[in-house]
Order: C-alpha cells, then sequence, then structure tokens
C-alpha cells in the first residue's frame, strides 16, 4: 500500500466582496491497486462516442483529470469544454487548462467527450482506495 496526499489551496485578495480568503486542505490517502498513473487519451468531438477513462473496480477511486487546452494533436489549442461523465449521468464541466481531483465510487465508470466539434486531450490518473 502507498499513501497519496493531495493538497488544495484557494487564495485570493478580490474574489469575494467582503474579505480576502485564504484556505489549505491536505489529506493523506491510503492507496493500492488497481491504478493507472499520468496519462493521456483523446476524447472524440460531441457528434461521437463517449471514451472510458476510469473503468469501475471494487474500491472507491480517487481520479484526477485534466482539460489539457489542446486537441488530439497535442500542438492546436481549443476552447471547447470537456464534459465528464459518471456512467450516463453528466457530471463536471472542464474548460481549457481546468482539471478536477475527486473520489468515484467504485461502481461509476468515468467518461468524457468534448463538448463541440475538437477532440480534446485529457490528462488522466487514478487510485484506488485501501
Amino acid at each position: 500500500m502507498a499513501t497519496l496526499t493531495p493538497t488544495l489551496k484557494l487564495d485570493s485578495t478580490d474574489a469575494t466582496s467582503d474579505s480576502a480568503f485564504s484556505l489549505t486542505l491536505t489529506d493523506a490517502l491510503t492507496v493500492g491497486q488497481p491504478q493507472l498513473g499520468l496519462s493521456r487519451k483523446a476524447t472524440e468531438a460531441s457528434s461521437g462516442s463517449n471514451v472510458e477513462l476510469i473503468p469501475t473496480g471494487s474500491a472507491t477511486k480517487y481520479v484526477y483529470i485534466r482539460h489539457t487546452g489542446k486537441q488530439s494533436d497535442g500542438s492546436t489549442a481549443t476552447t471547447n469544454a470537456l464534459n465528464v461523465y459518471f456512467n450516463s449521468e453528466f457530471s463536471l464541466v472542464l474548460l481549457a487548462e481546468e482539471f478536477a481531483f475527486i473520489p468515484v465510487r467504485s461502481t461509476a465508470t468515468v467518461n468524457a467527450i468534448s463538448a463541440s466539434t475538437h477532440t480534446i486531450q485529457v490528462e488522466y490518473a487514478y487510485w484506488s482506495a485501501a
């Protein structure tokens, strides 16, 4: 077994009208197999099919997904949104360069597709809770 240490840090001096804020949260997650290290895959355009990123499994999965801001060739920019589905339910939308790190229940498959005409190169990884 291994330990994965996610940290969330939010800072702003002007995001709220009443005050500045700073928030840092850290956790230590015990993880094991199966897992998939940092990977990339191209999604299809919205007229195509969802692309599976994360399969179902026997444990909760900690999932990292990032919209690279690039089309499937890895160099052409795109501003098309990335739609992320848990099973067949629309769950997240990521814009170019946005990312998410979220726990996903064991029975969920994570799929993605472009919201428009461009393919999108997605960076992703997952670790299973142990």
